[in-house]
């Protein structure tokens, strides 16, 4: 089915185009059905041996789960731990030199020693909100970074505080209540706050809170940054164009090395604070630290990706333009736009840029654009021209008739998602060529083949190379863990601990999905001695879907909703599988490790 809308501007790049049936709120109260209703239900999720799994839960199997975990060790309900700051509406410097310290501390302690078998784990914590840019990057990895919240810590646990990108108390927001029960506290950034400033024109501070150098390196900071830069058992601010870098650094010397994931969150956070290694802070060493994430493994179709590029103000009038007169529309799950700048000037330089901020802009999956322009380099030739004196008419009637001849500019981009999208084919048939994902053809117009004729008949050709979309049922996992909700809370915390869940979907003996349980709601009822059953304390608002919702609309509730995992149910109400984040970043072959 293909709909044609008029397009809006949104800077998320997945997109949109869900509807009202992919949303079940699992709130009414479930009635037993018969017998043969009951057979039929269980068969829709398979079991196998070898993973122990309760996909089609009964109390038979209940009853043999909770005997395979009884002689676990009791759940540990205290965790001593590490935590990392960013600074609050982190940007993607911050949240990368956090993550990097997290990983540096998960093989050498904060004191520098290689850390024992048992291991302190190191938590990042995001004080308050992300930019737009890094909430969509952190919407689709939550589940591969080191990321907790304040409520799943106990403040006594904490026993070293690490602060990225920021010196003041005040920019790590309620994390300065922790700073005064902290073993130490460890401040890295490439800001000189001392010049009340964001440059990188101070001077390098490595030092400990006792050193005299780091007193002066904080002279002229207000109480807040007074306050976290004197507290600081270790101190280092560097003249580097990002934080990152600097972590970065330290990795490669403590010859730690990062997953995929993380060497590509740490390009972004270097791109993003050094425009791109253009900005006039950058270094070499910047330049040093990406290299060494691209060797390790960073993916750069996940840099295009979620990194989003600066336009300068000329061009960004032209994408102004642009979004006033987009077309969008939207064929078997992809958003395909298009648009047509009417120009009568020469050739605008840049448009490929534009078109990539139109890309995620517009939330497509696919851009078309085209820009109609006269013949490029004859008014170049008149004006040589006029300024020898030379007056020949023959040639200013030529030169005349280039300038009135009308050409149009097709730039095209695709996100990874439009994984079947090729541009280049598209294109070549006009002229030009490119990549599959990035081409362009300059088009001479005529009485016939109008500007509108020519993008229409490409836009043609962009969607029927769209495949018919992908829904749950074809990728979603059919074998799941699930809690009965006759469990208790420490046979529950028992089976999350054996098989390392963090959440896990609960479901009566008829195998209705009556909701979701949240590991961290497990360990405070345990801490309480509360004796409920899982039935008090699980999550019964939970969003499911349905098998035949479509991969776009299982994008948009990961990222609307803030949830990773999905139960899908059938109509019934009967738990028939799962669909995780990684499950999501699979379709798209971001990571080979994933």
């Amino acid at each position: 089915t293909t709909t044609t809308t008029t397009t809006s501007c949104n800077s998320f790049l997945f997109h949109p185009s869900s509807s009202s049936s992919a949303l079940h709120a699992s709130k009414k109260k479930r009635t037993p059905k018969s017998t043969a209703t009951t057979t039929k239900s269980t068969t829709t999720t398979t079991t196998t041996a070898t993973t122990s799994t309760t996909s089609t839960s009964t109390a038979k199997n209940n009853n043999n789960n909770n005997n395979n975990i009884e002689d676990l060790p009791p759940p540990i309900l205290s965790e001593p731990c590490n935590v990392v700051f960013t600074h609050t509406n982190a940007d993607f410097d911050s949240l990368a030199a956090a993550v990097a310290l997290s990983l540096l501390w998960t093989h050498k302690d904060p004191s520098g020693q290689r850390q024992t078998s048992q291991k302190i784990p190191t938590h990042v914590v995001l004080p308050r909100g992300t930019h737009p840019v890094v909430q969509r990057f952190v919407a689709f990895h939550k589940h591969l970074l080191p990321l907790r919240g304040f409520k799943t810590i106990q403040k006594q646990d904490v026993h070293a505080i690490g602060v990225v990108d920021a010196q003041g108390a005040n920019r790590i927001g309620r994390g300065q209540a922790w700073l005064e029960t902290a073993r130490s506290i460890h401040v890295f950034d490439h800001h000189d706050d001392s010049n009340h400033n964001n440059n990188n024109n101070g001077n390098t501070t490595t030092t400990n809170s006792s050193s005299s150098s780091s007193t002066e390196a904080s002279e002229n900071n207000n109480n807040n940054t007074n306050t976290l830069t004197q507290m600081a058992t270790e101190l280092v601010i560097d003249k580097v164009g990002s934080t990152t870098t600097l972590l970065v650094e330290r990795l490669k010397e403590a010859g730690i090395h990062p997953a995929p994931h993380e060497a590509t969150l740490f390009c972004l956070g270097i791109r993003a604070d050094t425009g791109g290694l253009v900005y006039d802070s950058t270094t070499l060493r910047d330049a040093r630290a990406l290299l060494w994430c691209m060797e390790r493994g960073a993916s750069q179709s996940a840099i295009s990706e979620f990194g989003v590029p600066r336009l300068p103000p000329e061009q960004r009038q032209v994408l102004n333009a642009a979004l006033q007169n987009t077309r969008t529309v939207t064929h078997n799950g992809m958003r395909l736009t298009s648009v047509l700048l009417q120009e009568e000037s020469d050739y605008v330089a840049g448009l490929a840029q534009v078109c990539e901020e139109l890309l995620g802009l517009t939330d497509s999956d696919v851009f078309l654009l085209g820009a109609t322009h006269t013949s490029s380099g004859s008014k170049r030739r008149r004006r040589k021209k006029n300024d020898h004196h030379q007056d020949d008419d023959d040639d200013d009637d030529d030169q005349n008739h280039q300038r009135t001849t009308q050409w149009i500019s097709l730039i095209g981009r695709a996100t990874v998602n439009a994984a079947d999208i090729n541009l280049n084919a598209v294109l070549s048939e006009w002229g030009g060529g490119g990549h599959p994902k990035a081409a362009a053809a300059a088009v001479r117009c005529n009485a016939t083949l109008t500007p509108q004729t020519v993008l229409e008949q490409a836009f043609q050709s962009i969607q029927q190379q769209v495949p018919e979309q992908l829904v749950a049922s074809s990728f979603m996992r059919h074998s799941v863990t699930t809690v009965s909700t006759e469990d208790t809370v420490q046979s529950a915390l028992k089976l999350f601990q054996q098989y390392d869940l963090k959440s896990a979907p609960v479901v009566d003996i008829q195998h209705y999905f009556m909701g979701s349980l949240k590991l961290n709601d497990l360990v405070q009822a345990a801490r309480r001695g509360n004796p409920l059953k899982v039935k008090g304390l699980m999550r019964s608002k939970a969003v499911t879907v349905l098998p035949d919702t479509s991969l776009t609309e299982l994008e948009y509730l990961i990222q609307t909703k803030g949830v990773g995992r999905l139960p899908v149910v059938d109509d019934d109400g009967v738990l028939v599988g799962l669909v995780t984040r990684t499950d999501i970043l699979r379709q798209h072959r971001l990571y080979d490790d994933i």
